[in-house]
């Protein structure tokens, strides 16, 4: 069996794995947990443009910090795709979503004409290594974002615990990330 192979297989173990979680109740405390370290994280860092993803399906749901956050000055944003691309739109509680051809939410706004102003990506995952290899859903889009020269913003991929394995299968265009979150542990690069 081959590496795409492998990462075919993982992603249906790990969706069924995280919708049985979801169907349990159990996704919403571990988004919870997640969204309280995230709030130290980016005091910490002084993290102040943010780039979060809108949940879909049963992925985890941390959008409460932009609520938590929004008096901190803290500014957000959402990723929107052109294309095969992945681009950062600015994003405000008074702004709205659009959904797009995979019927996820994106923002209405336009992208940012630099992203090297991004201090932290919150990047959805399916599972992740403790070699900091994530697993996404094949389309490329994040490992297009993160390869871009200007972006120096911090990678934190945000699983379930469980979803942490000891390796997984990678390829030379798979990029790494810099954190990993999880509701009981934080594994820096």
């Amino acid at each position: 069996m081959n590496h795409k192979e492998d990462k075919k297989n993982l992603r249906k173990i790990y969706k069924e794995k995280r919708n049985a979680l979801f169907k349990e109740g159990l996704l919403y405390d571990v988004s919870e947990k997640i969204s309280d370290k995230l709030n130290i994280f980016f005091e910490d860092k002084k993290a102040k443009n943010i780039m979060l993803f809108y949940p879909f399906g049963s992925e985890l749901n941390i959008l409460n910090i932009t609520e938590a956050l929004k008096n901190k000055e803290r500014n957000f944003y959402f990723p929107k795709c052109d294309g095969k691309n992945l681009l950062a739109c600015p994003y405000k509680s008074k702004d709205g979503f659009v959904l797009n051809k995979y019927k996820i939410k994106e923002p209405k706004t336009k992208p940012l004409e630099d992203i090297g102003i991004l201090d932290v990506v919150i990047t959805p995952a399916l599972c992740a290594d403790k070699n900091f290899q994530r697993l996404g859903y094949g389309g490329g889009y994040y490992d297009r974002f993160f390869a871009k020269k200007n972006l120096k913003a911090a990678k934190i991929v945000i699983i379930p615990d469980d979803f942490l394995l000891e390796t997984l299968p990678s390829e030379e265009f798979d990029i790494k990330c810099d954190i990993i979150l999880t509701e009981k542990r934080t594994l820096e690069r």
